[in-house]
């Protein structure tokens, strides 16, 4: 990434910053660090874009449950790319997001980043795994099914309450 380049990517997370919460570059390698810094942790992890209609229904079905259970452990990462830092602080604000751990698809290859999540995953969106704390997953193409989500819940908390699992 050139220093011009650079510059302005900086620039767009601190504006970001003053409008949701912090968006960090997603690059090579961190979905390994995400996974590390949570053995023995569940965690939910969502992907989305701004251009994507049903991205919306699924961040505010997220911000709802994140609300209701504040100790929950959610990653939510765009994959427009760093360009669009102020497009996406503008939508997660909107839905009502706040602070978690959220990142914006950086570099130019973003199939090698999906692939590195999940290598049977086509792109398509929104797209939320709901990781076990031995890191198994249930993977969701469009909103997550809300039963589905409770089961997790369930499994994944004390007394119908999530622990506080966040690195």
């Amino acid at each position: 990434m050139n220093i011009a380049r650079r510059a302005a990517w900086l620039l767009l997370l601190a504006c970001a910053w003053a409008q949701a919460a912090e968006l960090r570059p997603f690059g090579a390698g961190d979905m390994t660090r995400l996974l590390a810094e949570r053995q023995e942790r569940p965690f939910v992890l969502t992907l989305w874009s701004t251009d994507c209609p049903h991205c919306r229904t699924s961040l505010r079905q997220l911000a709802a449950l994140a609300k209701a259970h504040p100790e929950l452990d959610l990653v939510v990462v765009n994959t427009d790319g760093p360009d669009e830092g102020k497009a996406v602080a503008a939508m997660l604000a909107a839905v009502g997001f706040g602070a978690h751990d959220t990142w914006v698809f950086a570099g130019a290859a973003p199939e090698r980043l999906r692939y590195e999540i999940d290598r049977h995953w086509g792109g398509e969106m929104p797209r939320t795994y709901l990781f076990e704390s031995d890191h198994r997953f249930a993977a969701f193409s469009g909103p997550v099914d809300p039963a589905a989500l409770r089961q997790w819940l369930a499994r994944n908390s004390n007394d119908g309450q999530p622990q506080d699992r966040r690195p």
